[in-house]
């Protein structure tokens, strides 16, 4: 009776367990799979039950990258000689070729046969964790604009790409007139000045704030007159916001524009930032 309870107990911690489970026999075929290892691997247990794991389902790495399959298999050695191979890396085909960490723990069957147990952790929230990571550092947290770094990275993109295909590519530069971010109003301002952008721009369009006071933006298969008409618009969203917000007389832009057909590829930005300053 006691058997019968620690066997139903283990079979709601195969089902319900938020990790892969996945077990092997002695020809590397696969025998049991649960829901979670379903949904890691993309297979489902009833057409995934007799495949081998090595190649038609999985391809293990070792730390260095190096497949381990058939030979150097940890499955096999777990199954062969009872050796835990503790970390290894699986590539997982059903989910885009994403690696994931295991585990390879030998077990025995009822009848005694070999097996191995081939334990996924689902490292799914820690991947979210780190893009929401990466996203605060990507974006600005006041003007809810492109970090000075990933703007860079950015920009050198569309540089390269505008100049291959021989597209035209404008550059505005606008910056905070007065010294009105070193106040109590700093982060105000700047909040409303990356609203008025974000709501200026088009989805092909980059901007990102690159100094303490300045904004700067790369616009695709533009010309000067489409930059004047982007900085036309800006100003008008921010004269909704002076008002609505009563920074009038507080919140001023001074505004600079490079553009291929003027400044050339590698010499617009640059441009761009000396109009600013005149």
């Amino acid at each position: 009776m006691g058997f019968e309870i620690e066997r139903e107990r283990l079979k709601e911690l195969f089902e319900q367990t938020s990790d892969g489970v996945m077990v092997i026999d002695r020809t590397l075929r696969i025998v049991a799979l649960n829901p979670a290892a379903e949904r890691l691997t993309g297979f489902a247990a009833p057409e995934t039950i007799g495949l081998r794991v090595c190649n038609e389902i999985a391809v293990c790495q070792n730390a260095e990258g190096f497949e381990l399959c058939e030979k150097g298999c940890p499955g096999a050695a777990a199954v062969e000689h009872g050796v835990q191979h503790l970390v290894i890396d699986v590539n997982l085909p059903g989910r885009g070729g994403q690696v994931i960490p295991a585990t390879c723990v030998p077990m025995i069957a009822a009848d005694g046969a070999p097996l191995a147990m081939i334990l996924m952790r689902d490292i799914s929230e820690r991947a979210e964790l780190e893009e929401r990571i990466l996203a605060g550092e990507r974006f600005d947290r006041i003007s809810g604009l492109y970090a000075r770094a990933h703007f860079d990275e950015l920009y050198r993109r569309e540089v390269k790409l505008a100049e291959r295909q021989e597209r035209g590519l404008a550059v505005v530069i606008s910056r905070v007139a007065d010294d009105v971010l070193d106040g109590p109003e700093g982060d105000r301002v700047m909040r409303l000045v990356g609203e008025a952008v974000r709501a200026s721009i088009r989805k092909v369009d980059i901007a990102g704030r690159y100094d303490h006071d300045t904004v700067a933006m790369v616009l695709l298969d533009t010309d000067g007159t489409g930059a004047t008409s982007l900085i036309g618009r800006i100003e008008a969203k921010l004269a909704g916001l002076r008002e609505s917000e009563g920074t009038a007389g507080v919140l001023r832009l001074a505004h600079g524009i490079g553009t291929v057909m003027q400044d050339g590829y590698t010499g617009l930005f640059k441009a761009a930032r000396q109009r600013v300053a005149r």
